[in-house]
């Protein structure tokens, strides 16, 4: 019979060869044989640790703790285990003990670095990354992560140096690759973030998501090249359920709602899968119903700028309206919107899990999430519960995929009953169009003429200027279709950089139309920016991630729109806002009617003026611009939702 100390080798040797499993059955027979060992228990806790069954790990850890406290190692993976189910401060203090046993533990000071960054204590994470440089200066993970705290605090400089130091020590540090790219594509540096993303693939281990961010780099830069082979490639790797690219991204490349959802449940359930417990609390009715507004946006942003007029309007003897503004930067703006609260409160340093607990310590009974997928999204304070009712609302053109998020407000046109079922959430209709707008906005008093903006007096003025993501070489076809058939016209388009417009012009090239043909209108003041939309003749929507906030903007201006009414929410907006304004006529159904209609509009300018004519009755705008109407009715939801 063997020795019960034999056969513990022998599971030792399977554990270091890898074969967690085999070790851990071996482990724990002899733990049934009541062995009591605190080696015994520390590799059992470990091996559950490594097969991913980290409560498991976490109890056997314990036991090894408890026969023998003066082992670092037990602590500092009992620290992982607590910092995979999110118990981040407990797993920062067993850091702390490896640390006090062992003073040069670099692994314990890394650990604890993660732990901070993820809670939001970034001096303390920065103060532990740099203990480990000086215990292993040459150690390019290391910098990998000092890079990603840096980049949390959006200290774009300092980060980029960190990923650049990371990678002088290893030139095929695939994950540091990444994470520049995400910071470079960030801050709009696309050629370099795609040069890292394409370092990234090349190097790295389970990059299938690097391929997402590869491609919305290219699509920020206006590079078409091997788009048809990213479109094929991501949307096989989404069938086949593969982590390629994030809910947002995925807006501009196709048309599936269904795709849409499967996205958003995979991104929604890696989420998930890090939260140790849900905890809605329900509370008391109270005296008023408290709604809290989610938001990185309270700021100079277009999400601000549609909702200003709700948080103003809100009947305050119904309704205590509480701000949560989670973006990086503070402006003017919003301290313009701060006295529309009741409470507002700054939590872009708060962790996901404090900002759920705030909420609830507020007693909010209805939070409504303004951001969705877009960026500094805080979807896991919904996941810890944040309140009762918790609303997808206005941010984002899609389904979250998860059971956390009760409703979406929407309307028929953007979501007809037909794709419920590509929706996690139940959905609620407003009356009329779903997006929220101000009555009145102000608008630059300053007397333009064409030439201010490069436009020449004479031609027929189409225009986009929706973001340059949003644009395709599909639609981009389209486009030099029209201008081909319509001779005496130029296209308006938004400048993002100027390799983007470089880029474009060569596109326009290649498709047999003059570069003089194609004007980019720079960035401005919004004021201004409404005020040379007068100029524009028809305006010509992106597929399939259309115009959204832009399209409310030019109708208000007088300026037709047409659009392609797709499968999803995204491609649904503009045909909505067409549709209650009485001009369904402009909503096309693909990209052929969609050609023509703009031809025709080309050609026939008087069809054009009568639009503009039309446009110009308030009345016939009424449904679109009535922010006092659109409050009520959005209450009425709100308060229809309380009786539930």
């Amino acid at each position: 019979m063997q020795d019960k100390k034999e056969i513990f080798n022998k599971a030792l040797q399977l554990h270091m060869k890898g074969k967690f499993d085999e070790a851990q059955k071996i482990y724990l027979k002899l733990i049934n044989k009541n062995i009591s060992n605190d080696k015994l228990f520390f590799f059992t806790g470990t091996s559950f640790l490594q097969t991913n069954k980290y409560k498991e790990a976490i109890k056997f850890l314990d036991k090894s703790i408890k026969l023998n406290p003066n082992v670092p190692e037990a602590y500092n993976n009992k620290g992982i285990a607590l910092t995979k189910i999110q118990k981040y401060a407990e797993s920062v203090e067993n850091y702390d003990k490896a640390t006090n046993l062992k003073k040069d533990y670099v692994d314990a000071y890394l650990n604890k670095g993660i732990s901070l960054r993820i809670i939001k204590r970034y001096k303390e994470s920065i103060n532990c990354f740099k203990t480990c440089i000086k215990l292993k200066p040459k150690e390019p993970k290391i910098y990998n992560n000092l890079g990603n705290v840096y980049g949390e605090i959006k200290n774009f400089n300092i980060a980029v140096e960190c990923y650049n130091k990371a990678l002088q020590l290893n030139k095929n540090f695939g994950e540091a690759y990444g994470n520049r790219g995400r910071i470079l594509s960030r801050y709009n540096h696309h050629k370099l973030a795609i040069d890292d993303f394409e370092k990234a693939l090349k190097n790295g281990d389970n990059v299938d998501d690097i391929v997402g961010d590869l491609f919305f780099a290219k699509m920020n830069f206006c590079d078409w090249e091997n788009f048809y082979k990213f479109k094929e490639q991501i949307e096989n790797g989404i069938n086949y359920k593969k982590k390629i690219i994030s809910p947002f991204p995925l807006l501009s490349l196709n048309d599936d709602q269904n795709q849409h959802k499967i996205v958003a449940e995979q991104y929604a359930k890696e989420q998930i899968s890090q939260i140790s417990k849900f905890s809605r609390m329900f509370h008391k009715k109270n005296d008023k119903i408290r709604v809290g507004y989610f938001s990185p946006d309270f700021r100079n942003h277009p999400v601000m700028h549609l909702i200003l007029d709700v948080l103003k309007n809100h009947d305050r003897s119904k309704f205590d309206i509480y701000g949560f503004f989670h973006g990086p930067k503070e402006d003017e703006l919003t301290d313009v919107v701060k006295k529309y609260f009741h409470k507002f409160y700054n939590v872009y340093e708060k962790s996901d899990e404090d900002i759920a607990a705030l909420s609830r310590e507020n007693k909010i009974d209805i939070a409504v999430d303004l951001c969705g997928y877009t960026k500094y999204s805080i979807t896991k304070t919904y996941i810890k519960g944040a309140a009762p009712i918790q609303i997808n609302y206005l941010g984002y053109p899609g389904t979250m995929g998860n059971k956390y998020f009760n409703y979406i407000i929407a309307d028929k046109h953007v979501v007809p009953p037909s794709e419920f079922k590509n929706f996690s959430e139940k959905v609620l209709y407003l009356p009329n169009c779903y997006q929220a707008n101000q009555s009145k906005v102000k608008i630059s008093k300053k007397n333009f003429n064409r030439h201010d903006f490069k436009l020449p007096n004479e031609s027929f003025v189409f225009a986009c200027l929706n973001s340059n993501y949003k644009i395709n070489p599909i639609i981009f076809d389209s486009w030099m279709k029209i201008l081909i058939k319509c001779n005496n016209s130029v296209l308006w388009l938004l400048k993002g950089d100027e390799k983007s417009a470089e880029n474009l012009i060569k596109e326009a090239s290649k498709r047999g139309v003059n570069k003089n043909r194609i004007i980019f209108a720079e960035k401005t003041a919004l004021d201004i920016h409404l005020k040379r939309m007068q100029f524009i003749d028809l305006f010509l929507d992106t597929h399939p991630y259309g115009a959204h906030t832009t399209a409310s903007e030019v109708i208000r201006m007088g300026v037709p729109i047409i659009t392609i009414m797709g499968n999803s929410f995204a491609s649904r907006v503009a045909s909505s806002i067409l549709k209650n304004v009485g001009l369904e006529y402009l909503v096309t159904k693909n990209i052929e009617e969609y050609t023509n209609t703009a031809i025709d509009f080309g050609i026939n300018k008087n069809k054009i003026i009568d639009i503009k004519k039309y446009l110009s009755n308030p009345s016939n705008t009424e449904n679109l611009f009535n922010s006092k109407k659109f409050t009520k009715d959005l209450e009425i939801i709100f308060r229809n939702l309380m009786k539930i």
